[in-house]
């Protein structure tokens, strides 16, 4: 009984945790146009289309080859670090 009034104060269910049972469908509130009535546009083929990001002073271009020629280098010196502890540093002490 006390299902009953609930289903008719409200007409939405409120989802707390998980939903089991049946789907109660309210009234539709709004309305989808038909795709014969959707707004389009020609796309022309023919154009070439403007450019999406254009770099022309080359900033960009700059700062990232720096950046980047940044990165390698420490990349080979902790490489060259990495091989000169391993041939200077000889046997572990105790493993004789």
């Amino acid at each position: 009984m006390n299902r009953r009034r609930r289903a008719r104060r409200d007409a939405t269910p409120r989802a707390v945790g998980r939903v089991v049972g049946r789907v109660r469908v309210g009234r539709v509130v709004g309305r989808v146009p038909p795709n014969e009535q959707a707004q389009t546009d020609v796309a022309h083929f023919d154009e070439i289309p403007p450019p999406v990001f254009a770099d022309d002073s080359r900033v960009r271009r700059r700062r990232l080859r720096r950046l980047s020629y940044a990165v390698v280098l420490l990349a080979v010196a902790l490489l060259v670090a990495f091989w000169l502890s391993q041939i200077i540093g000889g046997m572990p002490s105790g493993q004789r």
